[in-house]
């Protein structure tokens, strides 16, 4: 976003600090706190002059006139796209994650999922989301049709990663019990290892008879209604932030994690990235409020996307330790899918 524009080195400096020391405590940042933080020293009056351009130039706002300067979204988004030097993960974190997954008994990716979702809270200490797996982006492993009588049939298709879809089908009266059961032989000789696009191309070229319910069958399959609704942890943590303090601010962000759907749509907007993607303020897409933001990242199964999960917290979050975590916890997802045996 901000490519062709170039801060000079001593207002890149300048800016880091503002917005590392409002991260950590959320409070507007003075002059002069700056200035002993800033390597080399420049005088009072030259940092001063930095902050009141930064703010002409849209990176920094002062809440009062009395009051020290706060990054703006703009500011922020400079900030993470060419200043921000994400920190190691700790071998520490690494392990408690790992040992997390580890000692549970998982036996199907819901489960998966949660931990993935609960341990995203804990350790990042911001609300964290995690939503299931497309089925369009899965591959099927098995299909089974149920005749329920007057013409209509239940499809319950099973995918690799364990994931069980049922719907209910509209069958043309000349299709018998019988045919069928036919079809769900045949499909399931046919359909282990193909995705729902492969699994149509192939199976319309030569079942032309059967047009019609096939592609009903897919499309109804393919539809997203209602959408798996995410998995939401550590909603409590946000009592902890001095942003929220406020009630009304408090309400305006409950009232947000109660539409989940909004959620979903701000994770599904990364799903087609590789890595972990961070949205700021507006570009969440939240509307209200604003100073929210999310560090989002797909999880992978057999190198295709399946999910996503994402933390959100303040705009003033550190990025630096967020993204790290939530980078690892999507490859240990994503390791973790690639060897969860389906239940079938």
């Amino acid at each position: 976003m901000f490519e062709a524009f170039e801060l000079s080195e001593r207002y890149r400096k300048v800016l880091a600090i503002v917005v590392e020391d409002y991260i950590r405590h959320a409070e507007p940042v003075g002059s002069r706190t700056v200035s002993k933080r800033l390597k080399p020293p420049l005088s009072p009056a030259t940092i001063r002059n930095i902050m009141a351009d930064l703010e002409e130039l849209g990176f920094l706002t002062q809440p009062h006139v009395s009051a020290g300067r706060i990054p703006t979204e703009e500011g922020f988004r400079y900030y993470v796209e060419n200043l921000l030097e994400a920190e190691p993960l700790p071998e520490s974190t690494k392990e408690r994650l790992e040992e997390a997954f580890e000692s549970e008994e998982i036996e199907d990716l819901s489960e998966l999922l949660k931990i993935a979702s609960r341990l995203l809270a804990q350790v990042t200490g911001f609300p964290a989301v995690v939503s299931g797996p497309r089925l369009g982006n899965e591959r099927l492993l098995k299909i089974d049709f149920v005749p329920l009588g007057r013409g209509l049939v239940l499809v319950v298709a099973v995918t690799e990663a364990g994931l069980v879809v049922n719907r209910l089908l509209r069958v043309p009266s000349h299709v018998s019990p019988k045919a069928l059961e036919r079809l769900a032989e045949y499909l399931n000789y046919r359909l282990p290892r193909l995705t729902l696009e492969q699994a149509r191309e192939e199976l319309l070229k030569e079942i032309e008879a059967e047009r019609k319910f096939l592609e009903n069958l897919f499309e109804e399959l393919e539809e997203e209604k209602p959408p798996a609704e995410p998995i939401v942890e550590g909603l409590s943590k946000l009592l902890e932030l001095p942003e929220f303090k406020d009630v009304e601010k408090l309400k305006e962000i409950l009232r947000a994690f109660e539409e989940k759907n909004i959620f979903l749509k701000i994770i599904e907007r990364c799903l087609g990235g590789q890595g972990v993607q961070i949205l700021i303020g507006a570009e969440t897409g939240l509307g209200s409020p604003r100073n929210i933001s999310a560090v989002v990242s797909p999880y992978f199964r057999a190198k295709s996307p399946l999910g996503g999960l994402a933390v959100i917290g303040p705009i003033r979050m550190d990025y630096s330790k967020v993204v790290p975590v939530v980078d690892y916890t999507a490859q240990l997802l994503s390791h973790l899918l690639d060897k969860l045996t389906p239940r079938t």
